[in-house]
């Protein structure tokens, strides 16, 4: 849990300490397993505009996070803090080995002070042709939610989306999210992909199931 505090300069000082982190968030069974992709934002390097890298441990590279909400600022614990509006979030990224069909995407966004406005989470899938999926979580959950002396709430929120086989060869994917209001300090986010096995082990499968069949055969002359 991290404890986090930040100075406002308008009339006069404000200070605004938020507890945050995880509490009770949704890990996947999968995370970790073949065909699933892992990342995870702890500490933010750029309140405004510039991209974050996932920096949590065992997180790949494929995705970036960008806050496009004006005001913002990065707190002593590295959290994205939003002054004087709300944060508007992209995370944008790839695959492994694309294109892929998701099956399951599971994120979860820490956040304290002004709450996250769920109805604004959105995950978009797109191909290298122009096509394209743009879809709100199948599941919504708020895993955690305790008051904040400060105002506000201290929130661990969780999002599923399900996908059926062969909806979309995705190279490329997007997810938005943004808070209702001034004065919240996103602390960390995480986002878990789990994807059809890609055609290569689907190709051995085949050679270990019905293939070693017709192989073990000895056609009689």
């Amino acid at each position: 849990m991290k404890i986090c505090s930040v100075s406002i300069f308008a009339i006069g000082a404000v200070t605004f300490v938020a507890n945050a982190g995880f509490v009770n968030p949704l890990i996947p069974a999968w995370r970790g397993t073949a065909d699933t992709e892992y990342m995870g934002w702890e500490n933010f390097t750029s309140a405004y505009g510039g991209s974050n890298l996932p920096d949590a441990p065992n997180s790949n590279n494929l995705g970036a996070l960008i806050n496009f909400g004006t005001g913002a600022v990065l707190t002593g614990t590295k959290n994205i803090y939003g002054t004087t509006g709300p944060l508007f979030v992209s995370m944008l990224g790839g695959m492994t080995a694309a294109p892929r069909n998701p099956l399951e995407v599971v994120l979860n966004i820490s956040a304290a002070g002004t709450v996250i406005n769920m109805q604004s989470v959105t995950l978009t899938l797109m191909d290298n042709f122009g096509s394209m999926i743009r879809v709100n979580p199948s599941v919504s959950a708020v895993r955690s939610d305790e008051l904040f002396p400060m105002g506000g709430r201290v929130q661990t929120l969780a999002f599923t989306w399900n996908f059926q086989p062969n909806l979309i060869a995705a190279t490329q994917w997007q997810v938005n999210f943004s808070s209702t209001g001034a004065n919240t300090s996103l602390d960390a986010v995480s986002l878990d992909m789990r994807f059809i096995p890609a055609p290569g082990a689907l190709s051995v499968l085949a050679m270990l199931g019905g293939g070693g069949m017709i192989c073990g055969r000895r056609r009689r002359l």
